[in-house]
């Protein structure tokens, strides 16, 4: 009896041991620590289709962090401490970003921007001192968003639709004061927006309360704006973008998108290096990858905001009828729309709160002078 059991107990005393000794040496084997890219981001940028390209590529996790208005953005990132690797800023930020020590310089020899459109290889607010602090990566117009239905082609080429009769109670605006003062600013004819005397400024504020009456909304997020639109509530909306008519179109709803006579304002995203990134070599291998063809005709679809985009060569690459909604079937006529607008900026004569001063009276409805 004892030995026919002492076989089979040496023979798992043994395979114990072995499994023991494999379990031990892979405890032990030291574990590659996962490379992670911290983004923060206006929403759309966030997307499935935007990220995972670049991860599968490089074998990068992206943690992200989104946000709405470049308010919300410049706070976010002033009141971080070495958090962010990437962040996708509006261009009138960068000068505020820089003064506050927040940006690095970028190289330009580490990015190709050969393909880019001539009006943004040297961006103007990207660049400070002669050094490069930031890259574009999309833009669009801000003109008007109009109901077919409603609003003809020939009316959509003047601002001043939007005090029509027939469109009382049928305007909308979104709930930041920088795009929408902007045109406003453009459709009194000044040339140069935000750069105004003061008493250009106080015939923007009278223009706006003219328009106070014609309200359906002040809308506070993207998502409400398009509800009121698609619903009919909403027939115009002056410092509307391309982009909003496409997601409505994309609905079946008849809408279109116009950068009327007297002048449009450009909106821009760019891409910055905080000069704390945590991992600074994970960044620039992400600002590098954003301005090829492949990403940016995938920025150009995203489902929050499709966008037009600074690389030339990425337009092959983008489903002819997006192309066709943005009025951009070729970089070509990208080049010639950038050339037609006025890239919005901050204030320059007056302060930035004396503009948002305006923007709450506007949303008030409380300038005594406009009455």
């Amino acid at each position: 009896m004892t030995k026919r059991f002492t076989w089979p107990l040496v023979f798992v005393i043994a395979a114990g041991v072995i499994i023991g000794l494999w379990w031990l040496s892979q405890s032990r084997t030291p574990t590659v620590p996962e490379r992670v890219l911290n983004l923060l981001c206006w929403t759309g940028y966030e997307e499935p289709a935007q990220l995972e390209p670049f991860e599968r590529k490089y074998g990068v996790k992206v943690r992200y962090k989104t946000f709405v208005g470049g308010d919300s953005m410049y706070s976010l990132l002033t009141q971080s401490k070495g958090q962010y690797d990437v962040v996708t800023v509006d261009p009138e930020y960068i000068k505020k970003l820089h003064d506050a020590g927040r940006l690095s310089a970028l190289n330009p020899a580490d990015y190709n921007l050969a393909d880019y459109l001539p009006t943004f290889r040297r961006f103007p607010l990207a660049w400070i001192d002669e050094k490069m602090y930031a890259i574009p990566v999309a833009y669009g117009a801000l003109g008007l968003v109009y109901n077919t239905n409603f609003v003809s082609a020939e009316e959509a080429q003047s601002y001043d639709i939007i005090l029509s009769p027939k469109l009382k109670g049928k305007v909308s605006v979104w709930d930041w004061y920088l795009p929408i003062m902007g045109v406003v600013s453009r459709s009194l004819g000044n040339a140069r927006p935000y750069d105004i005397r003061d008493a250009e400024f106080e015939q923007v504020k009278v223009r706006l309360m003219q328009l106070r009456p014609q309200l359906a909304s002040i809308a506070g997020s993207f998502p409400e704006l398009m509800a009121s639109l698609a619903s009919g509530d909403t027939l115009i909306v002056p410092g509307g973008a391309g982009w909003v008519a496409a997601n409505l179109q994309a609905q079946g709803k008849p809408y279109d998108w116009s950068v009327p006579k007297q002048g449009g304002i450009m909106w821009a995203d760019t891409v910055v290096i905080p000069s704390d990134a945590p991992h600074p070599d994970l960044a620039k291998l992400y600002v590098q990858w954003m301005t090829t063809p492949e990403a940016q005709a995938l920025v150009a679809q995203k489902k929050a905001n499709s966008a037009n985009v600074p690389n030339g060569a990425a337009y092959p690459l983008i489903p002819e009828s997006l192309r066709k909604v943005l009025k951009t079937l070729t970089a070509a006529d990208a080049e010639t729309l950038a050339e037609k607008l006025v890239i919005r900026t901050l204030p320059t004569q007056q302060s930035e709160r004396t503009w948002q001063n305006a923007w709450e009276e506007f949303k008030a409805g409380t300038n005594q002078q406009a009455r």
